[in-house]
């Protein structure tokens, strides 16, 4: 049982990372600049590339995402927040101004989550031009 279920793990993982293009890809590489005539389709360095290239494509496009998700929960939490301690200023207990304090340190450390991913996202589009740039020579 253990023989087969490595057998069929070692065809996934050999599956998802394949020495062949499929035209969703191609595309992809297309819409990027490169010509594809002018390159050997065979050649096992160029697959990778391209494939490298589509890879870091797909990690900036997440990093941006989930950095865009993170700076929107930043502003809407810091502008809770902000109302709540406004709101409850003159207030006896003081329960209002601690609530909003949390949202807006909440905020806050959202922003600091947001802000390396953008960085990384930057890092994985300067990466993927320049083995784009390898290409379009």
């Amino acid at each position: 049982m253990k023989i087969k279920f490595l057998i069929l793990l070692t065809l996934f993982f050999l599956n998802s990372y394949s020495q062949v293009l499929n035209e969703k890809d191609l595309n992809k590489i297309e819409s990027f600049g490169i010509i594809q005539t002018d390159f050997n389709l065979n050649d096992k360095i160029v697959i990778n590339d391209w494939n490298l290239i589509l890879e870091k494509d797909k990690k900036r496009k997440t990093n941006k995402t989930v950095g865009i998700i993170f700076t929107a929960l930043s502003i809407f939490s810091t502008t809770l927040g902000a109302k709540l301690i406004s709101e409850n200023k003159n207030s006896q207990e003081g329960l209002g101004q601690s609530i909003g304090t949390m949202f807006v340190v909440g905020g806050i450390i959202n922003l600091g989550i947001s802000v390396p991913l953008f960085i990384s996202s930057s890092k994985r589009k300067k990466e993927r031009d320049k083995l784009i740039e390898l290409y379009n020579e």
